[in-house]
């Protein structure tokens, strides 16, 4: 995995694995709750629950899945009230030794439709919280709302056009000046 911070560690030793499958539930206690609140910006974090299921992948990697489920409470981008947001996400992801070396030499041809090349996994350790912070963060409402919430007037878009589409008379299109233009230089 890249290094990045992140609220929440759970170091998994990943040679304890072997050929099983295990599982593992993750739920932050008090600490690292307050500590995920204040790094995503939330006003609370209700609940918040992932079970992860770990399994050989290929010669040396991991593979991780798991079901994501949380009630969030942010702040909605308009007035500021909170805006609960519930959960219920499920996630693969690959983790390769092999990744972090190649990462550092060569570039990766990445397709529109093809799956995610695995994560690097560096040393002995996958840091499952990690994982779970960048699922969560990645399944955050990025402008929550409140149902009633409305932009103020002033910060609305100016209605030029009527609504149609076809421009007003005030402000013509761009491509009526472009050909007045051009009738006018003939």
């Amino acid at each position: 995995m890249i290094a990045k911070t992140f609220p929440v560690k759970r170091p998994f030793d990943v040679t304890r694995l072997g050929n099983q499958v295990k599982e593992v539930t993750f739920e932050p206690d008090a600490n690292e709750r307050a500590r995920m609140i204040e790094t995503y910006g939330l006003l609370d974090l209700k609940d918040m629950t992932c079970v992860l299921r770990l399994r050989p992948w290929r010669k040396d990697g991991v593979a991780v899945d798991g079901h994501l489920r949380a009630r969030a409470i942010q702040p909605c981008v308009v007035t500021l009230a909170p805006v609960e947001q519930e959960m219920d996400e499920t996630f693969s992801r690959r983790f390769d030794p092999h990744a972090a070396r190649q990462e550092e030499t060569a570039e990766i041809d990445v397709e529109a439709f093809s799956e995610d090349p695995p994560d690097p996994l560096a040393g002995r350790d996958l840091d499952l919280g990690a994982v779970v912070c960048e699922q969560f963060a990645l399944a955050l409402e990025l402008y929550p709302r409140a149902a009633e919430a409305e932009v103020p007037e002033a910060y609305r878009p100016a209605e030029e056009d009527g609504g149609d589409g076809a421009g007003s008379a005030a402000r013509p299109s761009p491509f009526a000046v472009l050909a007045e233009f051009k009738k006018n230089s003939e």
